[in-house]
C-alpha cells in the first residue's frame, strides 16, 4: 500500500516511479503493462496539461473557423482575437466542445476532457494533437493505477 501511494504521489508530480513497481513486483504484485511503460520516464502532470491547454484550444479553434467560414476575413480577425468561450457550454461547434474539454480538465476529469477534444472536427483535433496524447496517457496511466489499486484491495 505504501509503494501504491508512492505511485500516485509520482503521478501527481510527473516523477518516476520505478522504485515503487519494483517493490511491488518483488512480493509477486502482478503490474499493469501500462504502468510498467511509462514507470521511469513519469506522465504529464494534470498541472501541464491545464497549462498547455490555452494555446492549443486556441489553434485548434482557428482551425475549426477556418474550416466552418473558408477562411475569409471573419475568420482570420476572430482568429488573431483567440476568442473562445471560457465556461462550460452546449453545442457540437469547437468551441463548445473545447469548453467542457477544459472544465473537465479544470475539475480533473482527464476522460472527460480526452473523450471531448476527440469530438473535434479532424482539422481542430490535428491542432490538439500533441495535448490530446499527453492527455491520452495521463488517464490510461491512471486507469492502470485504479485497476493495479483495486486488484491490491481485493487481496
Amino acid at each position: 500500500r505504501n509503494s501504491l501511494t508512492g505511485i500516485r504521489i509520482a503521478v501527481e508530480n510527473g516523477g518516476s516511479y520505478q522504485v515503487e513497481l519494483d517493490n511491488l513486483a518483488g512480493v509477486g504484485v502482478s503490474l499493469p503493462a501500462l504502468l510498467v511503460e511509462r514507470a521511469e520516464g513519469g506522465v504529464p502532470t494534470l498541472a501541464a496539461l491545464r497549462d498547455t491547454f490555452p494555446q492549443a484550444a486556441r489553434a485548434a479553434l482557428a482551425a475549426a473557423r477556418a474550416a466552418e467560414t473558408g477562411g475569409g476575413v471573419g475568420s482570420v480577425l476572430t482568429s488573431l482575437l483567440g476568442a473562445r468561450s471560457l465556461e462550460p457550454r452546449d453545442g457540437g461547434d469547437a468551441d463548445a466542445v473545447l469548453s467542457r474539454a477544459e472544465a473537465a480538465l479544470r475539475e480533473g476529469r482527464m476522460t472527460d476532457a480526452v473523450a471531448e477534444v476527440e469530438a473535434l472536427p479532424e482539422g481542430a483535433r490535428v491542432e490538439m494533437a500533441s495535448w490530446l496524447a499527453m492527455a491520452t496517457e495521463r488517464a490510461a496511466t491512471l486507469a492502470a493505477l485504479d485497476e493495479l489499486a483495486a486488484g491490491l484491495t481485493q487481496k
